[in-house]
């Protein structure tokens, strides 16, 4: 019985020891500690006295610098297994404890990133004892086990693994060992100060790398500024090799590019090349060549090492771009600049309000821009150094393209400069702005923030807009300083109508060319330079917005009347008449059209139109004697119900208004979605009163005809 128990625990002790041979040589660190659950499994006769055992093993593992594949191995072991009678039952009360201690050398290859597979072989001494007191019960003996085992790396400091050995307990038994355990790494000086020492066999080749332009400098974090290949020129894998790039002055650390678990000896990666650059590069005013650190560290069996290549980085100054894709132009639409802040803040304040409400709120405000670029004295130059009608057309040229602030400064610009200027302002105050390119021109598209059905009833001029999707621009060709903001924009639609027939028309929108092109700002001081006077401001855009009221109003006024003519006696003409005056704010002639049917008859859309009349008027109680008359006739009207629900409102009188708002929930979904402050329910006291003063003022003209 005692040369079974002691070779059984020696066996059991054994495979625990060889479980732990999961160290990788290719872990930063020299020295791991592996603990080892383990199986033993008596086989030829020695199944016949013991039965399956287990135990665990605890193994020290020292990496041998030098030879990248080999370790030196020290350990002990615990087992125990029930020992059988001689019928083949297991002796319940008979356990065979083997204690063990062993000496070895492993072999480990990296097969795949964080994989390694390895054979080992171990010699030592076992003692073996029975929990029961018979005669012989204890011995000892040599040991010798051989083995392979698979491991991976968790990370850099944890790894599991697998083993399966025989084992050979002298004197006792003989037996198959299977293991599962976990290893820590410690990590030797070298892993916690990568880089101090160079490789020859870690090669750097093949460096390309690109011009940089400072405008850029945000979309080089992920975008490449070259590459290089990283060659393993040994026979050694490499693992963890980290490749990074550094500036100095212009970036604040070492940008890491790439990180590539391993690899094998005489392999090869191609690696793309990125810097996060800081705002600094945007004070670089003349092209230059700055130096440029490519660095590349890895780890070799066991040990750290990390090369160097210094090369010549070519920067263009702040201004420059190329026309390779046209929506680079969008990073120097800096909208938060203190210059455009400025420029656009106190001309929006200067106008507000002054137009019609009925009037497109953004067409209000392109214009009111438009006017006071041309009073600021805003002149359209061609540089003959950089024309953008020659280098558009050549993708790899560079330009020379001006910030908002050096625009404003300069009071002069290229076709590209304006646009930047133009698009900057309306960006700053929330208007969507895009780029129109046609062949050798650049200029601005403004979103009108409607829907195409909605600019179908706002625009009599429809057919000069740009409808993309669900969206609708207007055309500026802000180059037309010396002209009106009228001439501007027929010539931006006729220019778009002929690049479009082409095929060679494009709008970029703003919004979706920063999520490449993030804007930047140039850090410079506000412009001192004056701004047109309020008077002058309120005085140009007033003119501008007859101009535009007479443009679009009177053709169809003309219309109307002739067709009132040929029959005077229909209502629905000269109600529409009376809408189309209203709708730009033309009131007088709007309520005279609405009084000359309603001497005659009560027209129900007559009634709601003078309503809203005297509410335009803050006549509150005259309104609602208008509303209640046409609400006794038809109680279905959409544009009534709103009235009445909004007029309750604001007088105060919510069981009325949520009255009249069930009734347009059940008459238009989609007006009770525009109204929906009007709401009692899901809408805070706060968010309500907001858009209550939004939408004051507002009516919906009741116009049955259309």
């Amino acid at each position: 019985m005692k040369k079974i128990v002691l070779p059984v625990v020696l066996l059991f002790c054994q495979a625990v020891l060889a479980g732990p041979v999961f160290c990788e040589t290719t872990e930063a660190g020299l020295f791991s500690l592996h603990l080892v659950p383990a199986a033993t499994i008596p086989i030829g006769s020695d199944a016949s006295v013991l039965s399956l055992g287990g135990g665990a093993t605890l193994l020290g593992r020292l990496a041998m610098p030098g030879f990248p594949y080999l370790g030196a191995e020290i350990g002990a072991g615990y087992s125990i297994s029930p020992v059988k009678v001689a019928s083949g039952k297991t002796v319940p009360s008979a356990l065979l404890n083997v204690v063990s201690g062993r000496l070895g050398l492993s072999f480990r290859y990296p097969v795949l990133p964080k994989l390694l597979v390895g054979a080992y072989v171990q010699g030592g001494y076992y003692y073996g004892f029975l929990n029961v007191d018979i005669p012989n019960g204890t011995g000892n003996n040599p040991m010798l086990e051989a083995g392979a085992d698979l491991s991976y790396a968790l990370s850099p400091s944890l790894s599991l693994g697998v083993s399966g050995a025989y084992r050979m307990l002298f004197g006792l038994s003989n037996e198959v060992v299977a293991g599962v355990g976990l290893a820590y790494h410690f990590q030797s000086r070298a892993a916690a100060a990568p880089g101090s020492r160079p490789y020859q066999n870690l090669q750097i080749q093949n460096i390309r790398l690109n011009d940089v332009f400072p405008v850029f400098y945000k979309y080089y974090e992920d975008h490449p500024v070259g590459s290089i290949e990283v060659r393993n020129g040994g026979k050694v894998p490499m693992e963890n090799v980290k490749v990074s790039v550094f500036v100095r002055e212009y970036m604040d650390n070492p940008f890491v590019c790439r990180e590539i678990p391993f690899i094998t000896g005489g392999g090869t990666q191609t690696v793309d090349l990125f810097a996060l650059f800081n705002d600094k590069v945007l004070g670089i005013t003349e092209n230059t060549k700055l130096q440029v650190s490519i660095s590349v560290g890895s780890s070799v069996a066991g040990e750290t090492y990390s090369n160097e290549s210094v090369q010549s980085l070519r920067v263009y100054d702040r201004n420059a771009m190329t026309w390779g894709d046209d929506r680079h132009a969008a990073a120097f639409v800096s909208m938060k600049d203190p210059s455009v802040l400025r420029f656009a803040k106190n001309v929006s304040s200067y106008v507000k309000d002054r137009a019609p409400k009925v009037i497109n709120k953004n067409l209000l405000t392109a214009l009111a821009f438009f006017e006071a670029e041309r009073l600021y004295g805003l002149s359209y130059a061609v540089d003959p150094t950089t024309p953008f009608t020659k280098l558009s057309q050549q993708k790899d040229a560079v330009d020379f393209l001006q910030f908002p602030n050096q625009t404003l400064d300069y009071r002069a610009g290229d076709c590209d400069d304006l646009s930047i200027l133009y698009s900057a302002l309306l960006e700053s105050v929330g208007i969507h702005a895009g780029f129109i390119t046609v062949p050798g021109h650049i200029y601005v598209a403004v979103s009108l923030d409607v829907t195409p059905a909605d600019a179908q009833k706002q625009f009599a001029s429809y057919e000069d807009l740009i409808v993309q999707g669900d969206r609708v621009w207007l055309p500026v060709e802000i180059t037309a300083l010396s002209s009106d903001f009228l001439s501007a924009w027929q010539a931006g639609i006729k220019e778009w109508k002929e690049g479009d027939a082409q095929g060679a028309a494009k709008l970029i929108v703003l919004q979706e060319a920063w999520s490449v092109y993030e804007p930047v700002g140039l850090s410079v001081e506000a412009s001192s330079k004056p701004l047109p006077s309020e008077e002058a401001v309120v005085n140009a855009y007033m003119k501008a917005v007859a101009r535009y009221v007479e443009r679009d109003l009177y053709p169809q006024t003309k219309k109307l009347e002739a067709q009132i003519a040929a029959a005077p006696s229909n209502n629905d003409l000269v109600n529409r008449l009376g809408v189309l005056y209203a709708r730009y704010g033309v009131y007088d002639k709007a309520e005279a059209a609405f009084k000359r049917i309603l001497d005659k008859s009560s027209f129900e859309p007559a009634l709601v139109n003078m309503g809203h009349m005297a509410y335009i008027r803050n006549d509150l109680d005259g309104a609602r004697a208008y509303y209640d008359r046409a609400y006794a006739m038809n109680p279905s009207d959409v544009a009534l119900v709103v009235s009445l629900a909004k007029i309750s409102f604001e007088s105060s009188q919510y069981d009325d208004s949520a009255r009249f708002y069930s009734r347009l929930k059940q008459l238009s979904p989609e007006m009770a979605t525009r109204y929906s402050y009007l709401s009692v329910e899901g809408t805070s006291d706060t968010t309500r009163a907001a858009d209550s003063e939004r939408m004051k003022g507002v009516v919906e003209w009741d116009d049955p005809s259309k």
